[in-house]
């Protein structure tokens, strides 16, 4: 059945709706976070907040840790 998926009923639906609507969510979800950081930005003074992951100028030494 795996290469027949998109055949079935299930996934028909999977393809016509359920994907649609999670393209359409995260689109949403990244607007909302377009919106957070430029609201974060302009409350800050302009300073852009720190993404988790994102390389940094500091050394490890320096760097806040997630208790892992």
């Amino acid at each position: 059945m795996g290469d027949d998926f998109f055949r079935t009923r299930m996934g028909q639906k999977f393809f016509e709706s359920t994907v649609p609507r999670i393209a359409d969510e995260l689109a949403r979800l990244n607007r909302n976070l377009e919106s957070l950081v430029a609201l974060l930005e302009q409350r800050g003074g302009g300073a852009r907040p720190a993404i988790v992951g994102e390389p940094t100028d500091q050394p490890p030494s320096t760097r806040a840790t997630d208790g892992r």
